[in-house]
């Protein structure tokens, strides 16, 4: 029989398998929209050599551009790693984005030096002729940087993004097991994490972007939405129930419903708040 491992040695194990999809996920996103790139690119190129009558065998935009794009992906792995081992986060983003400069040259370096050997390689099978381009070595490099040092710029924040969803998630989930098993609500206020007893919990507000909650005496300004918050507090047994597009309250809570003389009430909370109700959702108020 199998039994499970120690809870941090499975946090750890849930935290990996996270940043492993973040970065899988990542990966994707990235080699589809280079494959994208490559297809627009190839037929824009097609369509200018059709218009000014060019010469140029068809293969040639689809051959030049492959072989750029080969190039771009070669380096994709590096550059995944290096924002995974390396990210741009408080308390070491200094020594890390030197990391990143470095990274940045070395990708270059890499992506030119493909794509020159590729293109040597190439043109001399199938064109029977040598490869040849404008300028020096040198000012051909500069001109490759730039667009490799945009892409891997790119390629970071598309990884940043897909790590920070997946950590989100992960934050969801505990949250939600949080609620469920302990009966502790969790929210993030500013810079805190709060965990606080969903017993306690009186009223909510929705205000823009965030949610001001009361729990008790404390009140506090949280980043989530009254659903989400909605949803934590029955999972963690709380009677909530939404009264009006902008609020939440505990039905244990509540003390009086007042009729306004238009459909909405007033309702009035055990700790003497008044909190307005609407037509909209008195049904609620009866289940």
């Amino acid at each position: 029989m199998t039994h499970p491992g120690p809870p941090h040695n499975r946090a750890d194990s849930v935290e990996r398998k996270a940043e492993r999809a973040g970065v899988r996920n990542a990966a994707l996103i990235c080699i589809g929209s280079v494959l994208l790139i490559y297809v627009i690119n190839s037929l824009s190129l097609s369509n200018e050599i059709e218009w000014d009558r060019g010469t140029e065998p068809p293969s040639l935009p689809w051959i030049q551009e492959g072989t750029a794009i080969i190039a771009i992906l070669a380096g994709l792995p590096l550059i995944l790693w290096l924002g995974q081992r390396f990210p741009l986060e408080p308390g070491r983003w200094r020594r890390n984005l030197a990391i990143h400069c470095a990274g940045v040259l070395i990708y270059a370096l890499l992506q030119v030096n493909i794509m020159m050997t590729l293109r040597f390689a190439i043109w001399e099978g199938v064109y029977g002729h040598a490869y040849s381009y404008d300028g020096s070595a040198l000012d051909m490099f500069i001109y490759e940087f730039r667009k490799q040092a945009a892409t891997y710029l790119a390629f970071q924040l598309v990884l940043s993004t897909s790590l920070g969803i997946e950590q989100l998630k992960l934050e969801a989930a505990a949250a939600h097991s949080d609620a469920r098993t302990n009966h502790r609500i969790t929210l993030r206020c500013g810079g805190r994490v709060m965990r606080l007893p969903a017993s306690e919990f009186t009223s909510a507000r929705a205000a823009g972007n965030y949610v001001e909650v009361r729990f008790g005496a404390g009140q506090h300004l949280a980043r989530t939405t009254l659903t989400d918050l909605e949803k934590l507090l029955i999972e963690a047994g709380v009677d909530a129930v939404r009264v009006h597009r902008s609020w939440l309250i505990n039905r244990a809570c509540l003390t009086q419903i007042a009729p306004t003389g238009e459909g909405d009430v007033t309702i009035t909370l055990a700790n003497g708040e008044t909190v307005p109700g609407s037509r909209r959702y008195r049904d609620r108020l009866a289940a």
